[in-house]
């Protein structure tokens, strides 16, 4: 299995993430997708690749909650991290809009985001999207940028049937984690009306673990409890939903 969006290089995870990684392995899932949020956290998953080169992958982004201060400086300096070495990200990511924190700077989160999607199609890489109480300006946004070559994944998929339908539809892919499992959660709803056809699965760790352990810390290894939850409300094998979704992710992620 494949974990597309895991923030392992959470300071959560420093005193026992040799034992999370164990742990993650033992329960079938060998590779971790980790999208950079800010330039601490690139300093942070460079090291834990350096760690585990051959289950860790990194992705070079920036969060839209740190659309603030000298932001444009720090992506002058990703702009030169692609350019020197672009093969060393498997994606743009963690990018996106996030309207629940801070309304007032929306121009500059869709200037960022923007401007981050350029490395998509400069670099033939596809993005991780964050978007929180941000649906409608972020579909305005892809539907001006929408092209064949623009393509990735909308992170932490909540929406509505006819959001996904349309993401689909656009040529995107969308990321199914924890919230599935929640008693008031629409994820599965959706899932019986478009099939697992553009679906990759992950845990956004350390945050928002599935049911039996939300409200604790997430890790990789619980990516199988998703799984198995998908399986058993779909009505599919949980070895169709691994495979599939497996297979999605290293479609996606160019692997």
């Amino acid at each position: 299995m494949i974990d597309t969006h895991a923030h392992l290089d959470s300071s959560k995870f420093s005193e026992d993430i040799d034992e999370v990684m164990k742990r993650a392995l033992s329960a079938g899932v060998t590779s971790m997708y980790l999208p950079n949020v800010d330039d601490e956290s690139l300093v942070r998953m460079n090291c834990l690749q350096e760690r585990y080169p051959n289950h860790i992958e990194l992705m070079l982004g920036l969060h839209p909650c740190d659309i603030k201060g000298e932001w444009e400086k720090i992506l002058d300096r990703y702009d030169k991290l692609w350019e020197v070495n672009p093969s060393a990200f498997i994606a743009v990511g963690e990018i996106g809009l996030d309207l629940y924190w801070d309304k007032s700077n929306i121009g500059e989160q869709i200037q960022a985001l923007n401007r981050q999607l350029d490395w998509c199609l400069k670099y033939d890489k596809p993005f991780s999207m964050h978007v929180r109480d941000a649906w409608e300006p972020t579909l305005k946004v892809l539907r001006e940028r929408k092209c064949p070559e623009l393509n990735g994944v909308l992170h932490c998929f909540t929406g509505s049937l006819e959001i996904a339908s349309e993401l689909i539809d656009m040529g995107h892919y969308l990321g199914i984690g924890g919230v599935a499992t929640f008693k008031n959660s629409n994820v599965v709803n959706v899932l019986s009306e478009i099939g697992l056809d553009r679906i990759v699965l992950e845990t956004d760790s350390p945050y928002l673990a599935p049911v039996p352990y939300r409200g604790k810390r997430n890790e990789s290894s619980y990516l199988q409890n998703i799984a198995i939850f998908l399986s058993d409300k779909l009505d599919y094998s949980f070895e169709y939903v691994d495979q599939v979704t497996s297979d999605n992710a290293n479609r996606i992620f160019q692997r």
